[in-house]
This record gives structure tokens, sequence and C-alpha cells, in this order.
């Protein structure tokens, strides 16, 4: 049986994201900071049948362990500007009224009552369509220079405090109001039920709260989870939490190893393998023959400048490529931001490419997979590396900024993947949960079953 795709495009809230391409001749991100070009591009994004539309967040900027911020980061736009991308989604959901909506938010970085809040306030106003892409934060240096955080979170202690924030964000949203809380009787003016709206107290290592909290259930409750990292601590804590996985991994042997290991860990966690769902990034350039597909990617490829992808690798990964040895491979280099973008950088085999092939090849490497053909033949390809990997999707990465940077995945790409049965007949609807594990609630291995309704007997 041939397995159907879910589809997520993935954005920023920035004139440039993923390939520092913004000033493609394609593109037009001029407009990024107003409501109605995201609001056109979800809209058209929910008519093609996309699942979800996916906002990552980037606090900071790139900046080296000094604070000191690379010319290329400001000049060439890579990841500066950058608005706020919870802010935007009340702004979409009626825009595009089917589509789901998955926000990154920092455990390291924010409080779990007010991301609580927000998330639950955003279920609401979507109808249910919301998703937190729970992460720990890579850049750590803008979290001590511009939130004012004392020091450096070391990779598993952030991990800790996670697990910590979700637990106590699952009570927020499970355990403080019971089912029918909210009776709205004039008559009795009554509009929430006291016995049924309780108290939360949590005393933790890294947080305290004592009290009630303020927002009503919202049709999730709990949002759809997702979690976007691989390292060894990452696939820990997807395999307790995370519904939906995201990967960038850019060849298919690896991609496979993922798969199996997140599924492996999923069910030493006592869940089911198939319970989470792994999406990966993927690129995706397609022409009419196969030389011009070639020859569009070359010519992306050139686009951003070695200094700005320099700057994008060190806000990703910590790592200041251009202070280091152009002969030494990052084998031997540790820090305590993106443990997950080194590990991409080296093979166990004794082959890590240096730092100096690393600077030269970055710009060819973006991403996830990457795609490059005619439609025919990249639906072949993914075909073969759903059959390889078990994979159960991918998120699109725009490259060139606005529609234009989906316009040959919806108008050529779709449609074969229609007819080779691995895009759904009818786009799925309904909460975002529903539509990408078609569970209709948090399923019962999710530890936010074992809190919803604890003090009232549910």
């Amino acid at each position: 049986m041939v397995k159907q795709l879910v589809l997520g495009a993935f954005e920023e809230f920035t004139p440039n994201f993923i390939a520092n391409a913004w000033h493609h001749e394609r593109g037009d991100t001029s407009a990024f900071a107003t409501l109605e070009f995201w609001q056109d591009l979800a809209a058209r994004l929910d008519a093609a049948g996309f699942d979800f539309f996916f906002l990552a967040e980037a606090i900071g900027y790139p900046m080296n362990d000094a604070g000191q911020v690379p010319e290329a980061v400001i000049r060439d736009a890579v990841q500066f500007p950058v608005h706020d991308p919870l802010a935007l989604i009340s702004g979409l959901a009626t825009a595009a009224p089917r589509i789901g909506f998955v926000a990154t938010a920092s455990t390291t970085a924010q409080h779990p009552l007010l991301n609580a809040r927000t998330f639950t306030t955003l279920d609401h106003l979507t109808g249910g369509r919301m998703g937190w892409n729970i992460v720990t934060s890579d850049n750590q240096q803008a979290l001590v220079r511009l939130l004012g955080q004392t020091d450096v979170t070391p990779h598993d202690e952030r991990y800790a405090r996670a697990t910590e924030f979700v637990d106590l964000s699952l009570r927020l949203w499970e355990e403080a109001w019971d089912e029918g809380a909210v009776l709205a009787d004039k008559a009795t003016r009554t509009f929430s039920d006291p016995a049924k709206v309780h108290r939360i107290e949590h005393q933790g290592q890294y947080f305290r709260f004592d009290g009630y909290f303020p927002a009503t259930p919202s049709p999730q409750r709990t949002p759809t989870l997702f979690q976007a990292g691989t390292s060894a601590a990452g696939t820990a804590f997807a395999a307790r939490y995370a519904e939906c996985v995201f990967t960038q991994d850019r060849e298919a042997a690896r991609l496979a190893a993922t798969v199996a290991r997140l599924r492996a860990q999923a069910v030493a966690a006592g869940r089911p393998a198939d319970s989470v769902k792994i999406i990966n990034g993927a690129s995706f350039v397609i022409a009419d023959t196969a030389e011009e597909a070639q020859r569009l990617r070359a010519e992306l490829n050139a686009t951003p400048t070695r200094e700005a992808t320099a700057a994008l690798f060190l806000g990703w990964s910590g790592v200041d490529l251009g202070a280091l040895d152009p002969d030494a491979t990052l084998d031997s280099v540790s820090t305590e931001v993106g443990h997950t973008m080194i590990e991409m950088w080296r093979n166990p085999n004794g082959t890590s490419p240096t730092v100096g092939e690393i600077l030269d090849s970055l710009a060819s490497t973006f991403g996830g997979m990457r795609f490059t053909g005619t439609a025919e033949s990249i639906a072949t390809e993914i075909a073969a590396l759903v059959e390889e990997t078990d994979i159960d999707g991918f998120l699109v990465e725009n490259w060139y900024g606005g529609y234009e940077g989906y316009r040959d995945f919806v108008e050529q790409l779709m449609p074969v993947l229609h007819e080779r049965g691995l895009l759904p007949d009818v786009a799925r609807s309904g909460t975002l949960r529903s539509m990408l594990t078609g569970e209709p609630d948090v399923p019962e291995w999710h530890p936010a079953r074992a809190v919803r309704g604890a003090q009232s007997g549910a």
C-alpha cells in the first residue's frame, strides 16, 4: 500500500530564510512585514492541499562567543531582521481556514504559563489547528546577551529543563479545567463552575507555579506537539512527547537510520512505532528537462555569498567556521548549541569533510533532502525514498520567498504525486492532530492523558 505523504511549508517571519536567496529574481519578500503577504501565501497553500504551515523562530541572530556579529548578518539579511511568528498566526486563520499552523517556541527562552496561554489562545482562534514545535534553543549566545540569562545552558540540561517545562504545560492544558467547567449560565450567573477549575501547584528545579490557568480549554487542549532535535537527548525527548518529529537528513541511508532510531525509541517508551510522524526537510527544483533543473539548482547554489553561508552556519550551530583551521574537521569540535547541526558534518567512517570543504559546499547543502529534475523523475525518487526510509512526509523549503518558492511544487509536482497515490485525493481537514496523526484526541500513551482530570477523578 502506498503511503500518503504529509506536507508542510517551511517558513520564518523574515525576508530571507533557508538559502539566503531573498534577492533572487524569482522571489520578492519586500512586503514580508505585512499581514497581506502571509495571508496570500497561507491561502494558496491551503487551497493546494498542504497540511500545515510551519513557522520557525529565531530569537537572536548569528554571533560568536564574544558577541560579535558578522557584517554579513545585517547586510545579507541572515536571520536578521526576524519578526514574531506567534503574533502572525491569528491573522492567517481566516485567510486559510483548513490548513494547520505550527510555530516554534523555546523552552529555554519562554515561560510555561505565558507560552501555554498563547498556544491555547491560538488553538481557539484557529479552531484546533495549532501545533507547537518544541525547541530548547540553538542560539544560546542570544539568550545570554539579549535576554539576560546568566550563562549558556549545557545541551543535555536544556532537555532536562524542557521536560519540566512541557510537563507543567500539560498540567495547565489538561488538569486545570475539567470537561464541562465552562457553563456560561446567565440564569445562575455562573460562567465557570469553581468545582471544575483547579489550582495547579508546581515546585520544580527550573519553574515554580501556584495558581490557576486563566485560559479555557481549546479544541485540542494540548496543541499537536512537534520536536526537531535528533541528538541522543533530543530523540529521547521526542519518544516521550512528540507526535511529529522534524528531521533534516540529506542522504537516504542516514534518513532511514534516523527514522528507524526514532521509531525504536517510541516503542521503548511504550508507544506504537507508527505513533510518531517523521517529516524531513526537502527542497525541490523542477523543470521540463533534467538539464534545465540542474542549471537552476546550480544557479541557486551560487546565489548566497560565502560570508552569508558561514554566518548562517554560525547561527544554527554556534560554530564560527571562519575562526577554524580550513584543513581541520568538525570531529573534535564541541558545542553546547547545535549538536544536530554539527553531527550532520561528522562521518563515523573517517571521511568527514574539512572546514574548508564545508565552507565551499554550504550553499549546496542548505536544508534537508534535495530533489532536482522533472516532476515525473522527482515523483519516482520520492516513492523510492519513502519505500527505503519509511519517512511520513516533507517540510517543503522555500528558497525564493512568497508563493514563488512553492509554485513549481504545487503546479507541477503535486498533480503527479496525486496520480501516483502519494497524496490524498481530498485534502485533510479537522484539527491539526486529526490531520497529521489520525487521532481525534491526545492518544492514550501520551503523558497528557495521565494528567487529564487528575483533580476530578476523571
